[in-house]
């Protein structure tokens, strides 16, 4: 299932926190439901090759799967947030949850892609 982070993400520049992280989803078997996404994103990156830089991070959540635009997901939901993130490149990180319809099991997705802070 194709699903990926919209390349362009919001930061609010008041309180250093990406809102609300989002991308296209496409290709849900039709006997599956989405039923949560979860989605992380973390900022830094190393100096050198001895060097480590540690660097904000977050995660967001979005515990019902309704009232998203069709063919795309949203995490609107705050979680934790440790520091600020600045403008610029960060790596965003997402996890789904989707019901088979049949059976009643869950099984997950999950996908990465570097964003850009805006």
């Amino acid at each position: 299932m194709p699903a990926n982070w919209y390349l362009t993400q919001h930061l609010n520049p008041n309180n250093g926190r990406i809102e609300w992280p989002g991308g296209p989803i496409t290709g849900v078997d039709p006997g599956y439901d989405p039923k949560w996404v979860e989605a992380w994103a973390v900022q830094g990156g190393g100096l050198s090759a001895t060097q480590i830089w540690m660097g904000p991070s977050q995660s967001t959540t979005q515990s019902s799967w309704s009232g998203f635009t069709p063919g795309s997901w949203a995490a609107a939901e705050p979680g934790w947030k440790n520091g600020n993130f600045q403008p610029g490149l960060a790596m965003g990180i997402s996890l789904l949850a989707l019901r088979n319809n049949a059976t009643g099991t869950y099984e997950y997705e999950w996908w990465f892609e570097v964003v850009m802070l805006q």
